[in-house]
Order: C-alpha cells, then sequence, then structure tokens
C-alpha cells in the first residue's frame, strides 16, 4: 500500500513525450495561425512559419524554436499543424519488368 503518497497522480509522468520529440530526424510543425506572445515565455508566429518541437507541455502548449525568428519559446499547440515530409523513393525498372514477366506465365 502507498503511504508516502496517497495520490501519486501529481508525479506521473509520461516517457512518450522523450521518446516521440527526442527521435533522429527533427520534429518541426508549421503554423496555421498567428500567435501574438502574451508573456514573455511565448513566442510569435505567423502562419507558414516553421517551428522546431522540443517538447509538449500536455497543458495546450509545446515548446519549440520558431525558425524564422531564432526565438524558443512557448506556443499553443491548436496554432500550428505537423509538417509532413516525405522521401521519394527510386524506381527501379527491371522490378517492374520482373512483375510483368511473372504475370505472363
Amino acid at each position: 500500500m502507498q503511504t508516502l503518497h496517497p495520490d501519486a497522480s501529481s508525479f506521473f509522468y509520461s516517457l512518450d513525450d522523450i521518446y516521440y520529440f527526442g527521435g533522429q530526424n527533427a520534429h518541426n510543425q508549421i503554423a496555421i495561425y498567428p500567435h501574438q506572445p502574451r508573456n514573455a515565455e511565448d513566442i510569435p508566429l505567423e502562419p507558414g512559419d516553421v517551428i522546431g518541437v522540443a517538447g509538449n507541455h500536455w497543458d495546450g502548449f509545446s515548446k519549440g524554436i520558431n525558425r524564422r525568428l531564432g526565438q524558443t519559446g512557448l506556443y499553443p499547440s491548436y496554432k500550428v499543424k505537423e509538417k509532413i515530409e516525405t522521401v521519394k523513393y527510386p524506381i527501379y525498372p527491371e522490378a517492374d519488368k520482373l512483375i510483368m514477366s511473372q504475370r505472363k506465365k
């Protein structure tokens, strides 16, 4: 039985945040709404700004760097969207030929 902290829920920390935001590739988001800082911890956003995510505070705000301005701070998480980066894979004509030859059999 837990006696030191009967309600230890306030001591819970998700490991998902560290795993998700600490990956090998940069985690970037794009601002979709403007944001004017309301205090010294906030950073300004303009639509189209690329934000490098440092972490989620799980209170509606995330921490990151506005790559256009070079400023680090908090911003409302709902004012950004994920920047999805895709990679073009090479086309292998030989594979297409192999598939076509197998279909003829």
